[in-house]
């Protein structure tokens, strides 16, 4: 009894009757190896910062072998961040384990493990946070604040671990003693000083080894060696500020020197009237090599001259526009009134400019130099001022790059404002964009020339390396310094820009310049405005100018001219279609009226142009009855040239040998190819073959593409666009007008090289060479390969199996074809002599989007329709069963504008399209009515805003019109129904009204709003 009253049971665990030391986890034996991994994460960041810094430290040269560089990360700075690395994993772990010893004593096991876990979490999350901050050029600071941090956690760790309030056990609790054996010392103090200790050692070796760098250059004091400080001349001089752009090269190195010995003897010496100072602009060094190579001769070039300074941006020739910004961003930093920019390869009569800008004194808002304007970007790739990353058509005003002038705030203008700038390849049009926005309007200057052309009065003249102009550099200052004409001894037969050019050998309107004394220098003949992007070729261009009844006649009248059509120019542009029949008209069979019914039932709106040689004027007659637009437009070879629809010069050639292939075997096959990248080209819209069946309308009406397929053959990887043989089938395809590829590839296939017994060569194998070549750009500017299952869901090689009788076809057609395509593609040549078999998926295609419009059997003259006769019942189709999906799940779909395939929310495309089929072909009166049970519905742009029931009363009408408007129609759920799912009822009635007789046709269609997780295909 007296033991039991004396009895405490202990609150903790067994494990927890001892002390825990750091030694011992006194955990049960299962937990050991979990605990044990759980304590390692702690060191994961602090290993991956180790091992990148000793690999980036193998990488790194030393210091670019002791070149003139900006400062950057060197195998020092790796090593130092590599031993901070070191101390924030054994901190880090120190860290964990205390803490994991103190949750222990104090929590349940699963507890502890939880707050483990969390600050393992912590640790990681900071430090990939620390080291996005500072980026991967400083390895010391963020391991030093990586470091900071977990010094701070383990000292208010220790301070708290001693608070009363912290501790439960107060009894236990002594005073900690900070001394060198106490944990403080030992774990946070003699880590950190040694660490310390080698990181200021490292870094005074580092700064001993040092020669120089660009920063300490920007940080001498702003004069040329051996002049007078500007700050002990009078406030009066104007003081000048230049900067020569050079490079690291050998050759660059020799162009210095000479413009040493020679423009920069011009320089006046400093006065009370000017001023000059000069600096060699240099970017880092290339490469290692080039470091190597050049970096000795240009560390002694500049202890003798002092007038290099290197700017922390790349000195090839491509990044010349930035090498610039930093040299005025530099510069910015100065005292000046004007700045002059020039290349060392330049010669510059300083002593003309120095006593021009003496005698007119500081200017605002001065810009001057060899003015261009209305240029537009270089596309030639053999041209090294090439500039396909402009996308206008047309720079700037700019001025030469050989010298301009700059008053001090239109310098502060460029470089002075913070903000993103745009870096295009050429130095001289970038300074134009930059101060574009600032309408600042350069000065035209004829007397700064770039070509190899001398005139006595100029005051930059151009050296290229070969000195074609008859003399060198020295020769012009002995000119100078003997009294005599500038270009004396120079070839001077050549018209410099903008120079009278009587008595020379050519003329400057020869090279296609025309010039202006105010504004300066532009084209005599402008090309066509163009969009540019990175290719060898312009992307997209406009064709010429319509002008009804001077340069442009009717084809269709109000609808089609020889050059555009009423559409081309609009957001209506996807509207257009076009088809092409070259056969007989025997040849046009059901499935082709089908074919045409398909493209309306989807896009009632749809304008289709028939290109034919054979086809009569009346052939569509009964399909403009109920108002759709289909117009026949013959062509052959006279209409052809008489239209100018040919691409340019070896398509007008080929379309003249017309008799000379028309023999080919695969002559209208190569026609039809032809035709497709003109009427692309010249119009725009979308070209289809006739075999080619819509199930469903392309959601963007703006989306411009072209399907991709799959080559069998192992012949045809030479030329597919991938190694799994992807090429791209040009029987559907849909673009605005003018796309060039398409010119230019009319252009190449219907060369001299014209092959009349190759089938594929001017049609898929053309097309996809080119892109092959060029995708990038083209992709940039809207140019869309959508995946093969779009367009072309079945090979070639399996395609027959789509006519023919399949019990599983509906599956197919609702499960796999819809939700993934737009278009079925029959591949005419492997399916017209096969039929359609009732129960197959086209049968199912051609009943299910039948219009039931009556029309003649080619063959045998009789009545196709459902009831064999011109008059057919009327009915309304539409959906029993709609899926809405709401915004979330649609967003997972739209992945990228190739794959962004499903319809939009709400409205009722593919199978679930709304459309009236067979009745008369015009009504005087009909009316719609729509009521929505829950949510909203809206009828087109058109009518009104969204409303839950109205009715729309028409006049006068065709069929065309009152499908228009019911595909129109969009559905919008409630809030309730969209945030929390449901169903919903639309009610949809069509009444029809003539002569007394009226019918009505009524759906019900039930709606499912919910969510997906995924996408549905």
């Amino acid at each position: 009894m007296v033991h039991f009253l004396n009895y405490q049971p202990n609150p903790l665990p067994s494990f927890r009757h001892r002390a825990l030391s750091l030694s011992t986890l006194n955990v049960p034996r299962r937990y050991h190896i979990p605990i044990i991994l759980l304590r390692a994460l702690s060191l994961i960041p602090s290993l991956f910062g180790l091992f990148r810094n000793i690999g980036c430290a193998w990488r790194v040269p030393l210091r670019d072998a002791g070149g003139a560089i900006v400062l950057r990360s060197t195998q020092s700075d790796y090593w130092v961040a590599t031993l901070w690395c070191m101390l924030a994993g054994y901190w880090s772990w120190i860290l964990t384990t205390s803490m994991m010893r103190r949750w222990l004593y104090h929590y349940e096991l699963s507890n502890a493990i939880v707050r483990l876990v969390t600050l393992t979490a912590i640790n990681w999350s900071i430090s990939a946070f620390i080291s996005s901050h500072y980026g991967p050029d400083a390895p010391i600071w963020i391991w030093m604040t990586i470091c900071f941090i977990l010094l701070v956690s383990n000292v208010l760790k220790i301070v708290l671990a001693s608070s009363p309030k912290y501790n439960r056990k107060v009894e236990d609790v002594q005073e900690p003693r900070i001394n060198h054996k106490s944990t403080v010392v030992k774990v946070l103090i003699l880590p950190l000083f040694v660490v310390i200790l080698l990181t200021m050692f490292s870094s005074m070796i580092q700064i001993d080894r040092l020669r120089y760098t660009s920063s300490q250059l920007m940080k001498q004091e702003f004069k040329l060696a051996g002049a007078v400080n500007v700050a002990e001349l009078g406030q009066s001089a104007v003081k000048v500020m230049v900067v020569v752009l050079s490079s690291w090269t050998p050759k660059g190195f020799e162009k210095r020197q000479i413009f040493r010995n020679t423009t920069l003897k011009l320089m006046p010496e400093n006065s009370d009237r000017i001023s000059f100072s000069y600096r060699f602009i240099l970017g880092e060094a290339p490469s290692a090599k080039a470091s190597t190579l050049m970096g000795p001769s240009i560390t002694k070039e500049n202890e003798i001259y002092n007038d290099i300074l290197i700017v922390p941006s790349s000195d090839l020739y491509n990044d010349l526009s930035r090498k610039v910004y930093k040299a005025l961003e530099w510069s910015n930093g100065y005292q000046f009134d004007f700045l002059v920019k020039t290349d060392d390869d330049i010669f510059v009569r300083w002593d003309t400019i120095g006593n021009e800008l003496a005698t007119m004194g500081p200017q605002r808002f001065y810009w001057r130099g060899l003015g261009y304007w209305n240029i537009p970007p270089i596309k030639n790739s053999e041209n090294k001022n090439a500039a396909f990353d402009y996308q206008l058509p047309m720079f700037p005003p700019f001025t030469a790059g050989a010298l301009y002038i700059l008053s001090r705030d239109v310098v502060n203008a460029i470089v002075g404002t913070p903000g993103p700038r745009l870096y295009t390849k050429n130095e001289d049009q970038n300074l134009g964009i930059w101060l574009f926005p600032y309408n600042i309007k350069p000065i035209h200057d004829r007397r700064i020339q770039q070509a190899d052309v001398c005139e006595d009065d100029m005051i930059a003249k151009h050296f290229g390396d070969s000195y074609e102009i008859g003399g060198t550099m020295y020769d012009m200052l002995n000119n100078i310094e003997n009294n005599k004409r500038l270009c004396s001894g120079f070839k001077t037969n050549l018209c410099a820009l903008c120079y009278p050019c009587r008595g020379k050998a050519n003329h400057w309107k020869d090279w296609n310049f025309d010039c202006d004394d105010t504004r300066g220098v532009t084209l005599l003949h402008q090309p066509e405005m163009t969009m540019v992007t990175e290719s060898v070729k312009q992307v997209k261009d406009k064709s010429e100018v319509s002008i009804i009844g001077r340069n442009d006649d009717w084809i269709i009248k109000g609808l089609l001219t020889q050059l555009t059509s009423t559409y081309s120019e609009t957001d209506n542009w996807h509207l257009l279609h076009w088809v092409c029949w070259t056969t007989d008209p025997s040849s046009f069979t059901d499935r082709h009226w089908r074919t045409l019914e398909l493209i309306w039932v989807h896009q009632p709106r749809a304008v289709v142009f028939m290109l034919t040689t054979t086809l009569p004027d009346d052939f569509f007659d009964e399909y403009k009855r109920h108002g759709y637009n289909i117009h026949l437009v013959h062509f052959n070879k006279d209409l052809l040239l008489k239209y100018k629809w040919y691409l340019g010069p070896d398509s007008h050639s080929w379309l003249r040998d017309w008799d000379k292939w028309d023999k080919g075997p695969y002559f209208f096959s190569h026609l039809t190819d032809y035709m497709r990248y003109l009427l692309i080209y010249k119009y725009g819209g979308t070209y289809m073959d006739m075999d080619a069946l819509w199930i469903r309308s392309p959601p963007d009406d703006n989306l411009e593409f072209i399907g991709a397929d799959y080559a069998t053959l192992k012949s045809d990887a030479d030329w597919t666009l991938d190694e799994n043989g992807m090429y791209l089938a040009p029987g559907v395809m849909r673009f605005r007008k003018g796309w060039t590829a398409f010119k230019d590839i009319a252009e190449a296939a219907f060369s001299p090289s014209y092959n009349p017994a190759c089938f594929n060569c001017v049609g898929p194998r053309a097309i996809t060479i080119y892109v092959k070549n060029n995708r990038k750009p083209m992709e940039a500017a809207g140019f869309v390969i959508v995946p093969n299952h779009v367009l072309y869901p079945v090979n070639y090689v399996e395609v027959h199996r789509l006519l023919e009788a399949d019990a599983l076809a509906a599956h197919e057609l609702r499960n796999q074809m819809i939700p993934r395509s737009w278009s079925i593609h029959l591949f005419g040549k492997m399916t017209n002599h096969l039929p359609v078999n009732s129960g197959s998926v086209v049968d199912l295609v051609f009943k299910k989007f039948d219009l039931d419009i009556p029309h003649t059997d080619t063959t045998t003259h009789n009545i196709i329709s459902s009831t064999g006769s011109t008059t057919t019942p009327f009915k309304l189709m539409g959906p029993k069963n709609y899926v809405y999906q709401t915004s979330s799940a649609t967003t997972k779909l739209s992945l990228s504008p190739a794959d962004a395939l499903q319809q939009v929310p709400g409205t009722f495309q593919g199978l679930d399209v709304i459309f009236v089929r067979g009745g008369p072909a015009r009504s005087r009166e009909v009316k719609i009515k729509v009521l929505v049970t829950s949510g909203r519905v809206r009828i087109g742009p058109a009518h009104g805003s969204d409303f839950a029931e109205t009715t729309v009363d028409l006049r006068d009408v065709t069929k065309k019109d009152v499908n228009a408007l019911l595909n129109s129609i969009m559905y919008t759920p409630s809030a309730n129904l969209a945030a929390n799912g449901g169903h919903d009822d639309i009610f949809i009635s069509v009444e029809y009204g003539d002569d007394g007789q009226r019918a009505r046709e009524e759906i019900t269609i039930k709606i499912f709003v919910s969510e997906v997780d995924g996408p549905v295909f």
